[in-house]
């Protein structure tokens, strides 16, 4: 089930989203299979389902205390009951900028979360906010080392990261894949690349 306001507009409190919105919202997630709900003055964004695993119930609210900035809320459903897991404060995203992916960047089954950033104009090039999510804790890691990598892609056959990234040549621009792979818990470069299009 997806639930869109349109043109209505989530009571605000002090430029923040009165509590008792989001209660109802989570309160009605429960006896949904999924739940997607999307606001744009003031933002909010809620998604709830089993969007980690196939096991278990989660939700995650994505709003703006400021202009510039996203707090983003992690819950689990336990005993039929949500309780907050994980928050993580003042990630800087532009407004008109915010997409959320939920995929599984580091290869154990458990699914993360990727917020975008930037995108650039041309060549589409995205940056943004790796949350590697812990399956028993529940809890976000925020992969500042991965904050300039542009279009990360998680590559399940490969188990590596594919990274976009345009070389400047006297004939014009070519793209190319980095492949990144996780190695003590941090996603490094790898020697590997592969030469994709030229792009003029």
């Amino acid at each position: 089930m997806k639930v869109d306001t349109g043109n209505n507009r989530i009571e605000r409190n002090k430029n923040n989203i009165k509590i008792d919105t989001l209660y109802k919202l989570l309160q009605s997630s429960k006896t949904k299979d999924t739940l997607e709900f999307s606001n744009q003055d003031p933002f909010l964004f809620i998604k709830s389902g089993n969007l980690f695993s196939k096991n278990e119930k989660n939700s995650i609210i994505v709003n703006c205390p400021t202009d510039s900035t996203y707090r983003i809320e992690l819950y689990s459903l336990i005993n039929n009951e949500w309780k907050k897991t994980d928050e993580l404060n003042n990630l800087e995203v532009p407004y008109s900028q915010y997409e959320i992916i939920i995929e599984d960047y580091n290869f154990d089954n458990f699914n993360d979360i990727y917020l975008n950033s930037t995108s650039s104009n041309g060549i589409a090039m995205s940056k943004g906010y790796l949350l590697v999510v812990e399956s028993l804790t529940k809890k976000f890691t925020n992969h500042l080392e991965t904050r300039n990598l542009t279009n990360m892609f998680p590559n399940k056959k490969t188990k590596r990261i594919e990274v976009d990234s345009v070389e400047f040549n006297t004939i014009g621009k070519r793209l190319w894949k980095l492949m990144y792979k996780w190695q003590n818990g941090k996603l490094i470069k790898t020697n590997r690349k592969i030469k994709t299009e030229q792009v003029y």
